[in-house]
Formats: C-alpha cells, structure tokens, sequence
C-alpha cells in the first residue's frame, strides 16, 4: 500500500489542504499562497477533465471521496474534518467540471472563515456554479449501515494487499495496520449507534475468500462479545484488531493446502497446525506496543481447557482476549459454508457453544456470546453476500 501511487482524490486533497495550510502561514496576497491555490486547480480541473465530479464527505472523523472511505486522509487530517464541521459549518464538498478559480478562493474563504448556518445560501450569495458545500451530516441508521459496510469491504481489500506482501515474503508493514485501525474503528462507531449491524455485518461471506471475510467477522463478533460485556470503547476496539489479524499465519500455509476441498490429511493437518504461531511470529516483526494481536494468534485455537493447538507448557493460561477470539472464530467458522461443509444453523452453533461451556470456551463468555445475539438481533435482515 504504501508503494502505491497517490489517486486523484487523494492527490486533490492532499493540495486542498495544503493551500489551507499555506493560508495559515502567509499572507493572501503572498506568493505561496497563490501557488498553492493553483496548484490544487490545476489537478483539481486534470481530474474533472476525465470524471466531471469530485466530492468529499466529512463524517465524523472519516473523510469519504466519490463514496468511498480514505482511510489514511482520515488519520493525517483529522483536525482538520473536526475544524470544518464543528467550526465552518461544512460537512462535504463536491467540484463539478468547469470550476474556475474564483471558486477556489471562494473555497479557500469558507475553509478560514465558515459558512454560517447555511452553506446553501452562502454558496448562492458567492453564485457558486461548480463548488458546492454540504452542511455537517446528522448520523442516522441507512448513512451509518452504509458506512459500516464500506468499511467492512475495505478492510477486506487491505487484508488482500497484507496477504500480497506476506506472500512476497515481507513484513505487515504500519501503514497497513493503520489502515485496518481506521476501518475498525470505522465500524465501531457505527455499531455503537446501530448495535444491530453486529448480526448483519458477521452475516456477510464469501466463498471463494473465505480467510479474509473470516477474519474481518471475528473482528466484528469480536467487538460485539466487548460491548455485550460493556468494555471500555478503546478495549473493543482493540478486540477488533486482534480479531482482524488472527489468521494471519494462514497467509503461509500453501494454497494448495489451504484451499483444499476436503477433509485435511494427517501431514495436511500438521501443516495447518503450524498457523498460529506463524501468524504471532509475523506480528511480533511489527514495531507496535500493542502485543495483543500477536497473543491472540498464537492462543485463538488453545481452547480454555488447553486441550487445543498449539501445544504449550503445563499451567499456560489462555489469555482473557484470546478465549474471546477463539469463540468469535468458531461461530464464524460454523455459520459458513465450505467447501467440505455446508454451512450450520445458528441455533445449533448456540447449542454447542453452550455444550462446550468450561471445555472449549470461557463459560462466562459463552454466556456474553448469548446476551450478545440477544442484544443486537434486531428485525431479521436476511444473510447478506459479498
């Protein structure tokens, strides 16, 4: 990710805000200023030239452009997405073909100085015909699910690009996690104010990328069991990390073994085995004080009785998070169909999850896992796809 070219919407904004950034420093009248005003027309009018329209939306502390979520912008910029909605009174701007110069320094004016109540009408009174501001947007449950859902699907496309660089044997590299922080936290927030997106957002799968939809649902269940047991906000988002980055060891296993359509053999099954503690060796490369995901790699198949893979000493105690992720992952991994199994009711996995309380799981979390499909299993929306 971080090798790759800048897109045009990025590359805008990365000029927008750095004629406001030049604002701050000189004066109208200066130089600078000017040059940066024209250098962000100059792409701005490239860009429009192919697309005709370029909009952002600030939501919260997401920056979304032409719909989708910029994960990294939101990160870098994220005093200036809390400056332009809670001070300026703007929460989006969209450029269509033909924007002039005499918009972008109107532009420039509502970024230092606000719009008032109503961007409308002070876009009307500047007779604005190719720049249009949007006011700060109101939360509600279709703009959040959509978000939430955006969020997801990335999440998914950096998994990809982790698996890529693992696969040309390199390290997970920071950006990359960063970018998975954003879009967990991205989720989060919209569960927190939709509690039932928990349910339908696990509900998405994928049959042909099982691994990476697999990790980002027990990133998810992850999140919900937290809330369910009413953690501290920074805590499950935590949770949502170590669930994200679980399997990463799979990404080492062979395909062929990894994606055969049956049962494992003995020698098969031995190699599987190996993912945990290839994934804790992976995320222990990353310079990070966050040791959670790593534990949780290496400990997500121990079970709570220590009965489970990888063998360890006498007397090791699976991590408290771990005992989480090891159930998050066993109810994704039953509710899904694979190649060698169809995929099992949920009333069943409910079943067994209780059967197996004080063997495989955490008694106390089975019984959070319950609370949690109880809490959050709101009107039945059916099972979503990728």
């Amino acid at each position: 990710m971080s090798s790759a070219p800048a897109s045009g919407p990025q590359l805008v904004f990365t000029y927008l805000h750095g004629m406001l950034r030049a604002a701050g420093l000189y004066l109208p009248n200066h130089p600078q200023t000017h040059r940066a005003k024209r250098v962000l027309f100059e792409a701005l009018t490239a860009y429009l030239g192919g697309h005709g329209r370029l909009s952002y939306r600030f939501m919260g502390d997401l920056l979304v452009a032409n719909d989708r979520i910029m994960p990294r912008e939101s990160l870098l910029h994220r005093r200036f997405l809390e400056v332009c909605q809670f001070e300026r009174g703007i929460g989006g701007i969209t450029f269509t073909r033909g924007v002039t110069e005499r918009e972008i320094d109107a532009l420039l004016e509502a970024l230092t100085e606000g719009v008032g109540a109503s961007p409308a009408e002070w876009s009307a009174r500047k007779r604005l015909a190719h720049l249009h501001l949007a006011p700060p947007s109101q939360p509600d449950r279709q703009t959040g699910e959509s978000v939430a859902r955006r969020a997801y699907h990335g999440s998914i496309e950096v998994l990809r690009d982790v698996e890529s660089t693992i696969r040309a044997r390199q390290a997970p590299n920071l950006e990359q996690v960063g970018t998975l922080r954003v879009y967990t936290s991205t989720m989060l927030e919209q569960m927190l104010q939709t509690p039932g997106l928990v349910v339908r957002l696990a509900s998405i799968k994928s049959y042909d990328e099982y691994t990476l939809y697999h990790s980002v649902n027990v990133a998810v269940i992850s999140m919900g069991l937290g809330l369910a047991l009413g953690l501290p906000h920074d805590v499950v988002r935590e949770l949502g990390m170590a669930g994200m980055l679980h399997d990463m060891g799979k990404i080492a296993i062979p395909l062929e073994v990894l994606r055969k359509p049956g049962l494992l053999d003995p020698e098969e099954w031995r190699i599987m085995r190996r993912h945990p503690a290839l994934g804790a060796d992976l995320l222990s490369r990353l310079p990070s004080s966050n040791r959670l995901p790593m534990i949780v790699a290496f400990e997500h198949h121990m079970r709570y009785d220590g009965q489970g893979y990888p063998f360890v000493r006498e007397g090791w105690r699976q991590h408290v998070v771990s005992r989480l992720a090891c159930l998050a992952d066993v109810y994704d991994a039953m509710t899904s169909r694979r190649a060698y199994k169809q995929a099992i009711p949920v009333e069943q996995v409910r079943t067994f999850v209780r059967d197996e309380a004080d063997r495989t799981f955490d008694a106390r979390l089975a019984r959070a896992f319950e609370r949690m499909l109880q809490m959050f299993a709101e009107s039945p929306a059916g099972e979503a796809s990728a």
